[in-house]
């Protein structure tokens, strides 16, 4: 069959059990049959919503707590599937002095790999790199959604690992084979799990602290919204914290973007937990239209069906 030019233009390369990808018309590209998977379960999860009316009167909207402005994707799951949501954020991004270091940095000396765990990372790497004058660049990114902010700022060659989490990343990226440098953006809370790793295998990482996360404000509404609450996600520690010195966490059901997030949540003392198993949006809004049909379903049996 006939290969458009523009397809022979897409370039993947296995990097262990991770993927090299490389800009192309439609993005970034991912493993075909992780993306019929992932059509074929959202196509499954459109027909459950209209099953279980998720918008209908009595159903819990569900609060968003990442900081203002990242909300959007699970925003526009949820409510294309009829669920009513609330945007709460929890933390705020405040940019540090490493990130005014980060385009001299990266004109002036020569790493194999640039590191981004969060989309915010990947945020002040990008505008780093176009101030350097967009010098020839491999960056590792946690995820696709990190990856694509990356990719919208210019960006091409990009290793995405096989699971959007950090350790699954320093496993995953190549071995060393050039200078083994590694440029590490980061915030200032993030363990050393990733910079400990990559050591391990021969890497030799400068971390710099590129931002931190700070508790959002809230108003009085606010609060009483967040008490209120039956259905709460958390995208990374940092929110979950915030949440658990403010708001109940033996209520809600915190439905998690990933594991770490999960794992924060139990040492926080959060009662009900859920995640999915593979980090991202997608498989996180599914969560929340499970546990969103476990209420109905648990509502409706406390009915009264009795004469």
């Amino acid at each position: 069959s006939h290969t458009s030019p523009t397809a022979l233009a897409v370039a993947i390369v296995l990097g262990i059990a991770g993927l090299r990808l490389v800009l192309s018309d439609r993005g970034i590209v991912g493993a075909g049959i992780r993306m019929r998977t992932r059509a074929a379960s959202a196509s499954a999860m459109r027909g459950a919503a209209a099953t279980l009316g998720f918008g209908d009167k009595g159903m819990p909207t569900v609060l968003l707590t990442r900081e203002k402005g990242k909300n959007e994707k699970l925003r526009k799951r949820l409510e294309e599937r009829g669920v009513r949501v609330v945007e709460l954020p929890c933390i705020m991004a405040q940019e540090l002095g490493g990130a005014k270091e980060l385009p001299k940095l990266l004109k002036d000396e020569e790493w194999e790999w640039v590191v981004v765990t969060s989309p915010e990372g990947a945020k002040i790497i990008a505008q780093a790199w176009s101030s350097a004058g967009s010098p020839p660049l491999s960056v590792a990114a946690v995820g696709s959604a990190t990856g694509k902010v990356l990719q919208k700022e210019g960006m091409s060659d990009i290793f995405v690992p096989s699971k959007a989490h950090g350790t699954t990343l320093s496993e995953e990226l190549p071995a060393p084979c050039k200078s083994g440098r590694i440029l590490y953006a980061v915030s200032e809370l993030a363990n050393q799990d990733v910079e400990d790793l990559l050591g391990k295998r021969g890497y030799q990482v400068e971390r710099v602290d590129a931002y931190t996360t700070l508790p959002a404000d809230w108003t009085a509404e606010d609060k009483k919204l967040a008490e209120a609450a039956r259905v709460v996600t958390f995208g990374s520690p940092s929110a979950a914290k915030v949440w658990a010195a403010r708001a109940p966490v033996d209520t809600p059901i915190a439905v998690c973007i990933g594991g770490t997030s999960a794992r924060a949540c139990e040492s926080l003392g959060f009662s009900n937990i859920e995640h999915p198993e593979k980090p991202g949006v997608a498989t996180w809004a599914e969560v929340v239209f499970r546990v969103l049909e476990r209420i109905k379903h648990d509502d409706h049996d406390d009915g009264d069906d009795g004469v």
